[in-house]
């Protein structure tokens, strides 16, 4: 994925690297904070991210690195000699999406919620997919990612929601008196519970919302950052 994905990085600062790689190839880290004069926060976000692995960086090595390449690539030449960078314990997967996730809101190599379905099929909860098939008026208990919330001003006080899994999405309708009653978990909460019943009308399913709580979970996700109220 491109890194206009990558939070902290402006178009601004691609325009800068795509200039500086087409004078010639980054060599490392250091050669990329000279040429192409990124700020220390935008070089950290492009690490969190993976941008570096080509240049034979880990994320936590290239982390690591960006505090020392910043200062040096304000000095008129580079410093003589590179300091020891620590052997880092290697990103798991389910680690590397998460970081994906914290970085730029997805990932390529899976769902921060793909690990958990043991554990949320032991408590009863069932993926998206299986949400979309039941039938109209079934009650359900479901959990996911949230990662849309709207508010029509033409919806007389009805908000909808966006749920995600690895599997696909569910979409949630609270009624006024319901988002109220939860009303913290409704706007802050990222990874959210809902019980309540389908409406199904063809190929449109919703699940009118009764009650949210928040999941139980040996290893909740982390963060992801939803779009609201548009």
């Amino acid at each position: 994925m491109g890194l206009r994905f990558v939070k902290a990085v402006g178009e601004g600062h691609g325009e800068r690297l795509l200039a500086a790689r087409d004078a010639s190839s980054f060599a490392s880290l250091d050669d990329v904070a000279r040429r192409a004069g990124l700020n220390e926060r935008t070089l950290a976000a492009m690490a969190e991210a993976g941008a570096f692995d080509a240049l034979g960086l880990s994320r936590r090595a290239a982390l690591w690195e960006v505090p020392g390449v910043v200062r040096d690539a304000r000095l008129p030449l580079p410093l003589s000699g590179e300091g020891e960078v620590p052997a880092f314990r290697p990103l798991a997967v389910d680690e590397t999406i998460a970081w994906d996730y914290r970085s730029s809101s997805h990932s390529t190599r899976g769902h921060p919620l793909a690990p958990l379905r043991p554990f949320l099929r032991a408590q009863g909860l069932p993926d998206a997919r299986t949400v979309q098939s039941l039938k109209s008026g079934t009650r359900v208990r479901y959990a996911g990612l949230v990662i849309c919330r709207q508010q029509p001003r033409t919806a007389s006080g009805v908000t909808f929601m966006t749920l995600e899994d690895e599997t696909g999405f569910v979409n949630l309708v609270l009624w006024q008196r319901v988002f109220q009653s939860y009303s913290i978990l409704a706007r802050l909460a990222s990874w959210l519970g809902v019980t309540g019943t389908v409406e199904a009308q063809g190929t449109v399913v919703h699940v009118i919302a009764d009650e949210l709580w928040a999941p139980r979970s040996a290893d909740a996700p982390g963060p992801v950052r939803s779009r609201d109220f548009h």
